[in-house]
């Protein structure tokens, strides 16, 4: 699949829909308008980063703070493909795409968190060179750990 990446300055109708249906949307967004405010944030501080299908369709959506990790480093804060993309290497573009525009930036490392009981993602950052710099219980949700990874991308 073809996609092509893009910056927005505003939420496209229907973005959330990209965070459905998984075990991050249940426990964190599911019921509130956390999700809302978190995608109009993005748009507002130039944050928010999708990708489209050949038809133009957005499948995958992703938040990178340029200097969101103690200021030093790009961090992705929100990342997601639409459930009828996923397994199909949308994920994979997107963060080629990403850390492509982090090392333009002129960082040296991209950061992210992931969720404890978020195994198989964990898997593939491993996969894609992210290493474990420590893990904080607690830090979004009571009773959910966050690893804190980081690649370096030099």
């Amino acid at each position: 699949m073809t996609l092509t990446f893009e910056k927005l300055s505003h939420v496209p109708e229907n973005l959330e829909d990209i965070f459905t249906d998984c075990s991050i949307y249940d426990r964190y967004f599911a019921g509130s308008s956390s999700l809302s405010r978190s995608l109009q944030q993005a748009a507002e501080s130039q944050e928010l980063y999708v990708a489209r299908n050949e038809c133009g369709q957005i499948v995958s959506a992703l938040r990178l703070a340029i200097r969101g990790f103690c200021g030093l480093y790009p961090y992705i804060k929100l990342f997601g493909v639409h459930p009828a993309f996923r397994s199909q290497g949308v994920g994979r573009q997107m963060l080629d795409y990403i850390e492509k525009v982090a090392k333009e930036s002129g960082a040296r490392r991209i950061t992210l968190m992931v969720s404890d009981f978020n195994t198989q993602t964990q898997a593939v950052y491993r996969k894609r060179g992210y290493t474990l710099l420590g893990t904080i219980p607690d830090a979004v949700k009571p009773g959910i750990a966050e690893l804190l990874m980081i690649k370096d991308l030099l």
